[in-house]
């Protein structure tokens, strides 16, 4: 029984893939944008979004595909809210945010141009480094602890084709806990190209 599972594996290992290869375009994208995430005592500073992409359908007409991303979203301290809080300047604070999941998209396409939406489930980490707050002649240590949750994430992007492997893309997103703990929302541009 075991010999005859193992074959069905190495079978599927070996023909599976030519298969997807000759049905599914592959690729990926490199985004950057204005970054999302914070709490109350940091805000986004900028992000690099990534992932590799799989499709079915072609550049014309209605398409679906997935797609697994990896982002991550620097932080820096909102001394305002240090301020108000703690009566102070602050020194470090910042932080770093990192999303991470897989999505089904759904587009359609006219030329060199493509609508689609998309929506998944994602894993999201904020860390927090500790602040030092200076203010009134006292110095004040602030520590966080690190936030996590799994969430859904969805958007919406629109990507122009300039050559049959790539081209510029743009896209507007959203996700987080449904508790308002970690809310992300933020735009991005890039590239994006297929192999």
């Amino acid at each position: 029984m075991r010999r005859i599972i193992l074959l069905a594996a190495l079978l599927a290992a070996a023909y599976v893939p030519q298969a997807a290869r000759a049905q599914f375009a592959r690729g990926g994208y490199l985004m950057a944008g204005q970054g999302a995430g914070g709490n109350g005592l940091v805000d986004a500073r900028f992000a690099v979004d990534m992932a590799y992409t799989i499709e079915a359908g072609g550049h014309d007409g209605p398409y679906v595909g997935g797609r697994g991303t990896l982002g991550i979203h620097w932080l820096r301290a909102d001394q305002e809210a240090f301020r108000a809080r703690y009566g102070g300047e602050a020194e470090g604070g910042g932080g770093t945010l990192y999303d991470t999941g897989g999505d089904v998209e759904v587009g359609y396409g006219v030329g060199v141009l493509r609508v689609y939406g998309f929506t998944g489930i994602h894993y999201y980490q904020q860390f927090q480094d500790p602040a030092t707050v200076r203010g009134g002649g006292e110095e004040v240590e602030v520590t966080t602890r690190r936030r996590e949750t799994i969430a859904n994430g969805s958007g919406a992007g629109v990507y122009l084709r300039l050559a049959d492997t790539g081209g510029f893309v743009g896209e507007w997103y959203r996700g987080g806990g449904q508790d308002g703990v970690m809310r992300l929302s933020g735009t991005r541009f890039g590239l994006r190209w297929a192999w």
